[in-house]
């Protein structure tokens, strides 16, 4: 599922309310199933995701690639920020 499907999903939540819609529904944005990850707690300035690294993020010497750590800690540091008192900005398609 697109995450432009999900957003519709979620009417008028708050970020952090989607985001804890999802841990509810057992589903994740896509990046966390590409790079199979996810997130495992969500609250007010706090986000907590794990993911064991495997050879789908092995870069060609054979170590866990710098993008793998870099997306984990992108989505950590940014799900915090998530707004959990007002309507969170949405993606909007283009026609």
């Amino acid at each position: 599922m697109s995450i432009l499907q999900q957003q519709s999903d979620f009417g008028d939540m708050t970020g952090l309310e989607q985001l804890r819609a999802l841990l509810r529904m057992g589903r994740q944005p896509n990046i966390g199933a590409t790079l199979q990850f996810s997130g495992v707690e969500f609250e007010d300035g706090f986000a907590a995701f794990e993911g064991t690294p495997g050879e789908h993020v092995y870069n060609p010497i054979g170590t866990v690639h710098g993008g793998y750590a870099a997306t984990l800690l992108d989505s950590a540091l940014a799900a915090p920020s998530t707004p959990s008192s007002r309507k969170a900005n949405r993606i909007r398609r283009s026609s």
